[in-house]
């Protein structure tokens, strides 16, 4: 299983644990992830779906609860690699299924019909707890959290803009969340890239192993990240070194070849090409301390620098008259 699906199994073994909050998480999932089978007459059925089994029983359970009706569970091959099973949870028509519903903010009754709602109803929000409630049956519905040892993203895809914006606020009530919401394939995208705010979701979603589980896998990610930047700094260090060197040793060359050759320079700057001859492989800090006196590794810098401006001053084009 994805680290997505471990953690709504794990999210999925733990029941609300007041009214409240059971209605809450049971409007979320609906809004998530349940469809509507109007009978006329009042009567309401409803369909849920999702491909993780721990979702399906949860939310058997959950809805029977509240609606005090049986739901029937049907399976379906898909054929997909990450969730090849469908499992769909029918509650035939009826009043259970209506009354449920109005009490969920999904329908309302208005001069004796049953009329769509949109976003998410404040009365099922005001309290903290039911809160997270919400955001957790939405989750389980249609919310996925990518494997942090791969990249950092949190996201919950809706049909409904109005829900969308809902689910924004309702995740930005919370302290140190700041969710955005993009478009994508026809429907909006609530999300988080923030791999802070994402282990604080996963705490909010009561995924507790799967939180410690983040922290740990997001520390392996951030020091092999830290030790890749080391060893790119290391080979650029390198690089710089060798093409330096090589510049030494180019005006050595140069000035070689002119008459006189090194015995043309004073007696420090003989010392020190004759020392980076010698020593091509060596830091200029080492070089530095090869020279008798040993000097520092600024003067050493100054010496190098002296010998390239002679030699340029050697290869430079003589002047027409």
């Amino acid at each position: 299983m994805s680290f997505s699906s471990e953690a709504k199994k794990e999210i999925a073994h733990t029941l609300p644990g007041k009214a409240c909050c059971e209605l809450a998480e049971a409007a979320g999932f609906f809004r998530a992830a349940g469809s509507l089978k109007p009978a006329g007459g009042g009567e309401i059925g409803l369909v849920l779906s999702t491909g993780i089994p721990a979702v399906a029983r949860h939310m058997k359970r959950l809805f029977e609860k509240l609606s005090g009706a049986p739901l029937f569970v049907s399976v379906a091959d898909t054929g997909g690699r990450v969730s090849p099973r469908r499992f769909e949870l029918n509650l035939p028509a009826s009043q259970a299924g209506a009354d449920l519903l109005i009490r969920a903010g999904i329908l309302s009754k208005k001069n004796g019909l049953l009329a769509a709602e949109k976003g998410i109803a404040p009365v099922l929000t005001s309290a903290k707890c039911c809160r997270k409630s919400y955001l957790k049956g939405l989750f389980l519905g249609a919310g996925s959290v990518a494997d942090p040892a791969k990249r950092y993203h949190f996201e919950i895809v809706i049909g409904d803009p109005a829900l969308a914006a809902d689910i924004r606020r309702l995740m930005n009530g919370f302290t140190d969340i700041h969710a955005n919401i993009t478009r994508r394939g026809g429907k909006d995208v609530v999300y988080l890239k923030a791999a802070e705010q994402i282990k604080d979701m996963l705490g909010i979603l009561d995924a507790h192993l799967h939180l410690l589980a983040y922290e740990d896998a997001r520390a392996r990610h951030e020091i092999r990240g830290r030790a890749n930047r080391f060893s790119n700094c290391d080979n650029a260090n390198l690089d710089r070194q060798a093409e330096a060197v090589y510049g030494h040793l180019r005006a050595i060359g140069a000035i070689e070849a002119e008459p006189g050759g090194l015995g043309a320079l004073t007696a420090k700057l003989r010392e020190i090409a004759e020392a980076r001859k010698a020593n091509p492989e060596a830091s200029l800090a080492e070089l530095a301390a090869l020279l008798d006196p040993p000097v520092t590794k600024s003067a050493a810098a100054a010496r190098l620098r002296r010998i390239e401006k002679t030699a340029d001053v050697h290869n430079a084009p003589a002047h027409k008259e």
